[in-house]
């Protein structure tokens, strides 16, 4: 493998799976809190670390790296620094540091300075309370303006807000509230994605019994969604992927990685990573985990993603970016136009209005957006 890792600066990604409390609609791997549980897994991602410099013969170069979870901000100021000092960074790398709202204290923000973390992605995912405490978080939406002012005023300027949209009973009215409180913040980023369940969350359970209300179905869940692209995109924000806008400038890097299919390295227990032409997941369970790390075993349960599975790969990904994919780019790659072996497919999606093409680009309709999964199946 060390000779085949990539020479050039990748991104990063670590998954912490501790929680405080677990969300019921949330779906990743995660475990209880405990302070000892987290020292130790601490350790393991540094010895994971330490394996791979040793696999490839020197420190990985991180063009981005990014802390997501679980609750990644359980981790210590100290502990995240000693994490990137396993690292080569690069001098504009980007940091990200998921952070749940009841995290962000005086005391958290002035230790979280002394690390290289240089953006921050918070959870808000509402501002109405009763959506709050339907989704399981403890915070209120009234707590936001403070949090972010605290952020700044520590001097952070790149800030990413999460929204949930398609929440039960939610109707436009109270989403549109939410979007306009979230617009007042004026962050670089914001994340917005619609709601859905795993057949084992306890949400489906407490819908299934008919504790809580029904999540939006199709129509009403399309109509949010055009809803959200049209008031974002007003307030200045660029749409740059399905789910993602930003101010200029501050388009997730770290993101855009996984999206023009660029090598990744993940971290951790439940952790997915690609490192072409492999791609591998690591067990959602830490003793797993930690039992691979201690025999040296890296990139478990890796596939190899060739040929035509690459291709595929690349294009269900390139193609969630509003601009698409260029040809001139998957020519280079694989040695043939994109259109080899899917014209038909084209031609379809073409007559159904569903994609743009051109000499120069692939890439969705605004009208396949909120369907794209079936419509970039159609490709596949």
């Amino acid at each position: 493998m060390g000779q085949d890792f990539p020479l050039s600066p990748i991104a990063v990604y670590l998954h912490n799976p501790f929680c405080l409390r677990p969300c019921p609609y949330c779906s990743f791997y995660r475990v209880a809190y405990h302070q000892k549980q987290q020292a130790e897994y601490l350790g393991l991602l540094i010895e994971e670390l330490k394996l791979w410099k040793r696999e490839i013969g020197r420190k990985i170069s991180a063009k981005s790296v990014y802390f997501g979870g679980g609750t990644p901000a359980l981790l210590t100021a100290e502990g995240i620094n000693n994490i990137l000092q396993e690292m080569h960074l690069e001098p504009d790398a980007e940091i990200t540091l998921e952070i749940n709202p009841i995290q962000i204290t005086p005391t958290f923000v002035q230790e979280l300075q002394a690390t290289a973390v240089n953006r921050i992605s918070l959870g808000v995912q509402s501002f109405e309370d009763e959506m709050l405490r339907l989704l399981g978080r403890r915070h209120h939406g009234s707590d936001i303006p403070a949090k972010m002012e605290l952020l700044r005023d520590a001097g952070y300027e790149n800030i990413s807000l999460d929204l949930l949209y398609g929440l039960p009973a939610q109707t436009p009215e109270m989403l549109l509230t939410d979007i306009e409180k979230l617009r007042r913040q004026k962050p670089q980023h914001i994340s917005t994605y619609l709601l859905t369940l795993d057949e084992d969350s306890p949400m489906l359970s407490d819908i299934e019994s008919g504790k809580i209300p029904r999540l939006a179905d199709d129509d009403l869940a399309a109509d949010m969604y055009d809803l959200i692209c049209e008031l974002l995109t007003e307030a200045g924000y660029t749409h740059y992927e399905i789910s993602n806008f930003a101010l200029p400038g501050y388009e997730g890097r770290h993101n855009l990685s996984y999206w023009h299919n660029e090598p990744y390295l993940a971290l951790g227990a439940s952790a997915s990573g690609w490192l072409p032409p492999w791609r591998y997941d690591n067990p959602a369970s830490i003793p797993q985990h930690q039992a691979n790390i201690q025999k040296q075993v890296l990139m478990p349960a890796k596939e190899l993603r060739q040929g035509k599975d690459e291709e595929d790969d690349y294009l269900m990904m390139g193609l969630r970016l509003i601009k698409g994919i260029d040809r001139a780019d998957f020519e280079r790659r694989f040695g043939h136009d994109l259109s080899e072996g899917r014209q038909a497919a084209l031609d379809k999606l073409l007559s159904l209005k569903l994609i743009e093409l051109d000499e120069n680009r692939l890439q969705l309709n605004e009208n396949a957006l909120f369907i794209s999964n079936s419509v970039i199946g159609e490709l596949l």
